[in-house]
């Protein structure tokens, strides 16, 4: 476990559901985290409550103000999350984030989220670049 509060497995971040938007921000703030799984529990093993992005919290402020930022995570976190299985091919991944038009989506294997994807790990897996390194990028 992590001072922060929160646990890395293998490209995923988990937060659990009382901590603060504000420590989710921070924790989304850091390289390499798009989004957040938010958790019943400390264990390991605890079930997934849903998903956090940059983009969720900044609608809630849109709509709420500032005081978002002192709420528990669970309040603003997408319950029905977009997931897709660890079976599913590129264009599988890319219509699921089409479809629910989201930036992240929950990859998973059987009941476990095994990696959150970005969009743009799609899109470096469909054109043969790695994410990241797409044409015309600046810097």
């Amino acid at each position: 476990m992590h001072r922060d509060g929160a646990r890395q497995e293998a490209r995923i971040r988990t937060i659990h559901r009382d901590r603060s938007v504000a420590e989710a921000m921070q924790l989304l703030a850091q390289p390499s985290t798009g989004a957040l799984v938010v958790v019943e529990s400390e264990r390991v093993d605890a079930p997934v409550i849903g998903l956090l992005t940059q983009r969720d919290v900044f609608r809630a402020v849109a709509a709420d103000g500032p005081d978002v930022y002192g709420r528990s995570v669970w309040l603003i976190t997408d319950h029905d999350f977009p997931a897709v299985d660890v079976g599913a091919s590129a264009q599988e991944r890319l219509r699921a984030f089409c479809d629910r038009q989201v930036d992240h989506i929950a990859l998973m294997d059987s009941c476990r989220v095994s990696a959150i994807l970005s969009i743009w790990d799609c899109a470096g897996a469909r054109t043969g670049e790695p994410a990241g390194e797409r044409s015309g990028a600046v810097s």
